[in-house]
């Protein structure tokens, strides 16, 4: 993890072991669990992702699971949302 400006930019692997940097937006609380709103840096269309996190138990480090419940996705990002709207309004493409 690396701060660039006001920027939290987190680098996660894919499947493959391709790293793909993402920049954090935000960490939201939804149903006593924490996930995290993240867009690929450098993204030109603005598409936000979430992401489950995951602590060990010595709290040492943090597992980004990225969310497959649609219905839990869409949950957090409507709370992002509601948050955060006119902040990043000029780089998310927000959707109703």
């Amino acid at each position: 993890m690396s701060k660039n400006n006001d920027e939290i930019i987190i680098e996660l692997f894919d499947e493959n072991r391709n790293a793909i940097n993402y920049e954090l937006l935000d960490i939201v609380k939804y149903d006593d669990k924490e996930y995290a709103v993240m867009m690929r840096q450098y993204s030109v269309d603005g598409e936000v992702e979430v992401f489950r996190l995951k602590h060990t138990e010595d709290k040492s480090a943090t597992l980004y699971k990225p969310e497959k419940n649609d219905y839990i996705i869409m949950q957090v990002y409507e709370m992002f949302k509601e948050k955060y709207q006119k902040y990043y309004s000029d780089r998310i493409k927000f959707e109703d």
